[in-house]
């Protein structure tokens, strides 16, 4: 059984590092300023540690796999759709098939909003899309929707091959720049919310997303509106 005091020690040491990203970025923070930071001694730090490199992989495999638990278990929701589901019901089950992997981003807010700013570090964000994609090449198969007759009439009218690697920007960018913009936003929307944004931006495109946009009745309004 684990120590719960070397649990605590580096609990503060991560922490420490954390705040330490609060006040510079993080190719000039040294383990100077993390040991400052949590409020331990030298030798503690590298008792845990080799480098500040060496915390930081901690901190973000932490996370990263905290995040790839939640889609897995998620995925038995997925696993449940048969061949002849269409894309509503695909959308729906979004409030299933997201909720273990909402959570586990929840569980990180606070450090995954200092990772992802512009004192984190520019590497986190492509651990996160590797990571959902490894996960969509996982449920694609129930993802298709190959037998929903809208899609097949829109492959006969528009006959475009989408390369992997363009699957993955546009995919994956799209589920991790939802999920970002919830956990960086400073009046974050519920959890239940978010399930169904992720839910219907896997079936529709950014215009019919338009439809179900909170708009102001003036249009010219939205210069005004602060992103």
């Amino acid at each position: 059984m684990t120590d719960i005091r070397i649990i605590n020690t580096k609990n503060r040491i991560r922490m420490g590092m954390i705040n330490a990203l609060k006040e510079k970025p993080l190719n000039e923070v040294t383990t100077k300023d993390i040991i400052e930071a949590a409020e331990v001694s030298r030798k503690t730090f590298y008792t845990y540690y080799n480098d500040q490199n060496d915390l930081l992989f901690e901190i973000e495999n932490a996370m990263i796999s905290d995040l790839v638990e939640g889609m897995k278990k998620d995925r038995e929701a997925v696993s449940q759709l048969d061949d002849t589901a269409d894309q509503v019901e695909i959308a729906k089950l979004a409030d299933q098939a997201f909720v273990e992997t909402v959570k586990a981003c929840a569980k990180h807010r606070e450090v995954t909003r200092i990772l992802l700013s512009a004192n984190g570090d520019i590497n986190f964000l492509s651990k996160i899309k590797k990571a959902v994609y490894k996960e969509l090449l996982a449920r694609a198969p129930k993802l298709v929707a190959a037998n929903d007759p809208s899609v097949q009439n829109l492959k006969k009218q528009l006959p475009v091959r989408i390369p992997l690697d363009y699957l993955f920007e546009i995919y994956v960018g799209l589920m991790v720049n939802i999920i970002q913009h919830w956990l960086t936003s400073e009046d974050p929307i519920s959890q239940r919310q978010v399930r169904g944004i992720m839910g219907a931006a896997q079936i529709l495109s950014p215009l019919q997303l338009l439809a179900f946009a909170d708009l102001p009745e003036d249009l010219n309004d939205i210069e005004d509106y602060q992103f």
